[in-house]
């Protein structure tokens, strides 16, 4: 049985967190300079498990489905910026840094936070 937004926003949460744990996880496995820890592994199967259960009991409005996916970027990038932060040696983080402040800005639209308050 599902219900009308009865979910919120709690899937934008879990589609950062997922890219976020993705890239952690993708990194650890691939990235020498990235030691291997099984904590991303184990956070990426929870955040897909909850994010799989709210998506299954609960509909989700078209404009959090599509900032879903814009968060889910912006977590991939995020991790990425963070890893060549700390080793500059992987590279330059302008382009992923660029990538991530759009994003958040068309988010941000998406989901009405520009709007005035008589709009929403």
């Amino acid at each position: 049985m599902t219900t009308k937004n009865q979910a919120g926003y709690k899937p934008l949460y879990f589609a950062f967190l997922a890219g976020l744990c993705g890239n952690a996880t993708f990194a650890t496995l691939t990235t020498s300079e990235v030691q291997f820890s099984i904590f991303p592994l184990i956070a990426l199967a929870l955040v897909a498990y909850n994010w799989y259960q709210i998506y299954m009991t609960s509909a989700i409005e078209s404009r959090i489905s599509k900032s879903s996916l814009g968060l889910f970027v912006i977590g991939v990038l995020t991790y990425t910026t963070f890893v060549r932060i700390e080793y500059p040696e992987l590279g330059s983080n302008f382009l992923p840094l660029m990538l991530v402040l759009g994003l958040s800005v068309w988010v941000a639209k998406t989901i009405g936070v520009f709007s005035s308050k008589a709009e929403v």
